[in-house]
């Protein structure tokens, strides 16, 4: 099958096995404007989403499972990344997309 063409990027949520540390495995990423990204999202004990709400992206990852999809970014900007139900545990992080 042909892959859509992009960087790729892989990007683990870390629940550490229950122990309450939540976390975006880069939290911090960077893109320029017209970039198309194929994400590898991998979740692990637990169900996370990878949530941007200002561009409109908003995927859910099951426990245990993994994730491909592709998002293009139109916007520039600093846009914050959320784990909706992990948001107030700390699960957040930042994309920016440069001009």
């Amino acid at each position: 099958p042909h892959e859509p063409d992009g960087e790729e990027l892989s990007v683990s949520f870390r629940d550490l096995a229950g122990t309450g540390q939540y976390a975006f495995d880069p939290a911090e990423l960077a893109f320029n404007v017209g970039d198309t990204v194929n994400f590898t999202l991998t979740s692990e004990a637990e169900g996370h989403t990878f949530t941007l709400d200002d561009l409109g992206f908003d995927v859910s990852v099951g426990a245990g499972e993994t994730l491909r999809c592709s998002f293009t970014f139109d916007k520039p900007g600093t846009f914050p990344l959320i784990c909706i139900p992990h948001e107030l545990q700390g699960m957040v992080g930042t994309i920016t997309v440069n001009s």
